[in-house]
């Protein structure tokens, strides 16, 4: 006949592994970093690798652009607007709002628009140290649709822009790692998208990409600190992971808190 353990001998065990794993979870007092991400980056360094961007003829085209105060201002890429004739936001289907003013940066590839449209601005977070390996999530429009992009952070290049305009700077590289279904080929379109950390937080903005690296590059946020206000009152910020991305990605689009740019040239 087979041995049946008394009824007491199983709470026992029970009560003995409940105790054991409740006094392991106690001494584990510090919370363990999560064993993907790599150290901060350093500061800027003379030896960061150099990526080269050739910038094309200005021509009618688009971007993304999102908003940064509550005074109608947006930030986007500088190659989006620079040298346009007009510039416009796209406010809905079929409708639009006129951009009043560019203010081009010469140190960064970034440019303001300045609007009569306002909408709450995403919140920043500039000071925080970047981690290797850590997410970062880029909505907007690329190829002119709404599409979105995950990539992993790599590191630290300098940027050498030739073409249009001539600058060097300091950027993020990321590995793209997921993107929006449907989404192929070209990026382009995403330039100017903002960059949102896990927290749902602008760290930076999508300023080039390398399709044949499967990178995107961002810019530093040391260097939005200047452009980009801490806002009093912010929209809303939800933290942002592999699950979630996609509607609140729809949601920052559908709040008219992230745009599209358009950028016409006069025949």
């Amino acid at each position: 006949m087979a041995f049946k353990p008394p009824d007491w001998s199983i709470y026992a065990l029970v009560l003995g592994l409940i105790f054991f794993y409740a006094a392991r979870a106690n001494n584990e007092i510090t919370p363990q970093q999560s064993p993907e991400l790599g150290p901060a980056l350093p500061d800027i360094l003379p030896t960061d690798p150099d990526v080269l961007v050739q910038t094309k003829p200005r021509q009618s085209g688009m971007g993304t652009a999102f908003a940064i105060d509550n005074r109608g201002s947006w930030l986007t890429a500088r190659h989006v607007v620079d040298g346009c004739d007009q510039v416009g936001l796209v406010s809905g289907p079929r409708t639009g709002v006129k951009v009043d003013s560019v203010e081009i940066s010469k140190t960064t590839d970034t440019a303001i628009l300045r609007t009569s449209w306002s909408r709450p601005p995403l919140t920043p977070d500039f000071t925080e140290p970047r981690r290797l390996n850590e997410p970062g999530y880029f909505f907007g429009y690329p190829q002119g649709k709404a599409g979105d992009v995950i990539g992993s952070l790599l590191g630290r290049n300098r940027m050498i822009t030739r073409g249009r305009y001539n600058s060097r700077e300091a950027v993020f590289a990321w590995a793209e790692t997921r993107r929006s279904r449907g989404l192929t080929g070209s990026l382009g379109g995403l330039s100017g998208a903002p960059v949102l950390d896990k927290d749902g937080e602008l760290i930076g903005v999508v300023t080039a990409e390398s399709p044949r690296r499967g990178r995107v590059y961002t810019v530093v946020p040391s260097n939005m600190i200047s452009l980009v206000p801490t806002p009093k009152r912010t929209g809303r910020t939800r933290a942002l992971n592999l699950t979630n991305y996609g509607t609140e990605a729809d949601s920052y689009r559908r709040d008219r808190r992230i745009a599209k740019v358009i950028c016409l040239i006069d025949a």
